[in-house]
């Protein structure tokens, strides 16, 4: 079951950012998953949702994912990430 990162991103900074996608693209092609959509301009049809930024990841699986995030590699990324933007992220894995 294919599960998707979805993610709003609002960048800070985009020079110390870069850092940061420069690390973790690696770490998620390493991963076996592929960023399938990264759009600062995404249409919102309905609603009050206007990400900055709307970024999508595919991994083979929920579990793909967990591994990912809690993996070693990626915990000093994180902490760019957290320095240079703020994000929310869900995660949903088709059935």
């Amino acid at each position: 079951m294919t599960a998707y990162v979805v993610i709003d991103l609002n960048v800070a900074d985009q020079d110390g950012f870069q850092q940061y996608v420069d690390g973790v693209l690696p770490l998620i092609e390493k991963a076996g998953a592929r960023n399938v959509l990264t759009d600062a301009d995404a249409l919102v049809l309905e609603g009050d949702w206007k990400p900055r930024t709307l970024v999508i990841h595919e991994f083979a699986d929920r579990a793909a994912v967990q591994a990912f995030w809690d993996s070693p590699e990626y915990q000093p990324l994180k902490e760019l990430r957290r320095r240079y933007s703020t994000v929310k992220v869900v995660v949903g894995e088709t059935a």
